[in-house]
């Protein structure tokens, strides 16, 4: 299900328990997926083709000798391209938020701030798209720099999901969730044609997508036409019930719904996703 992969789970889990170290603090890249898998890592469709490749969204960056500690611009020997305006940024020599990039240049960053920080000569910074966590239960981290991916070369499709990968390509996937920040709904399926969703004031309208799970509880309904497996489009919405056009149900059925904000990004469209876009959350 959304969230922790079984490979980040493992890691958090054996750390807590004092059975392991954590891996080493890797770059980060963003993927997005037109097709959903499991918790193992697999049977996600990422995009391919037309330009795609995954957007760099943290990592590490290493302060040279012109480096001030009185000044808010840091020095390196040079600063890649993936690091852009809105990304905070922490000493990982000194334990301590930095500030956020500004502006970059060739081999300079400007922060928000660094003076009462003191970033110096030789410090490692993680740099990322993503602030430090924050809220109590659950804790949660949206990314508060613009996420832009190449402009596409060809149709990419409908993207209804993301996710957080430790390589620019292959490597293991880390977090995943779908597109657009909403809840699941505890939800009863009808048996009648179309199948009738019940959840109570879902606050779903006509053509909104949506997905449909039984992992958090539940049993499908049988089907004598379609099926709620993968991307949805709710049609009949009314407060409390909606359906889905073409898919008969012939028994009852439960489980829980969500609502996706997926995105088509056809041939010369360049996908960009504002600050608080992808949200990641822990309780």
């Amino acid at each position: 299900m959304t969230g922790l992969t079984n490979y980040s789970a493992f890691n958090v889990l054996n750390y807590l328990t004092g059975q392991k170290a954590m891996p080493a603090l890797p770059a980060i890249y963003l993927a997005l997926f037109t097709a959903v898998g499991t918790d193992v890592g697999t049977g996600f469709t990422e995009v391919s083709g037309g330009a795609y490749a995954r957007v760099q969204v943290a990592g590490t960056l290493v302060t040279n000798a012109a480096t001030s500690t009185a000044s808010p611009t840091i020095n390196a020997a040079s600063v890649p391209s993936w690091i852009v305006a809105g990304m905070a940024v922490y000493d990982v020599t000194t334990g301590s938020a930095v500030g956020t990039v500004q502006s970059t240049g060739a081999s300079t960053i400007t922060l928000s701030a660094n003076a009462a920080s003191a970033v110096a000569s030789g410090d490692t910074l993680s740099i990322s798209a993503f602030p430090n966590a924050t809220g109590t239960s659950p804790a949660t981290v949206s990314n508060g720099a613009t996420i832009a991916f190449p402009t596409a070369a060809a149709d990419w499709g409908i993207a209804m999901a993301w996710g957080l990968y430790d390589a620019s390509g292959a490597g293991n996937l880390l977090f995943w969730d779908y597109m657009g920040n909403f809840a699941w709904l505890p939800a009863t399926v009808s048996a009648a044609s179309p199948g009738v969703f019940t959840a109570k004031a879902h606050s779903y309208a006509n053509g909104n997508s949506i997905v449909y799970s039984t992992e958090y509880g539940g049993a499908a309904p049988s089907f004598s036409a379609g099926n709620y497996t993968g991307l949805q489009t709710v049609a009949g919405a009314g407060a409390d019930t909606f359906s889905v056009a073409g898919v008969n149900t012939s028994s009852t059925g439960s489980g829980a719904v969500r609502r996706v904000s997926a995105q088509s990004i056809p041939n010369g469209v360049t996908a960009s996703f504002n600050p608080s876009t992808f949200t990641l959350s822990m309780a």
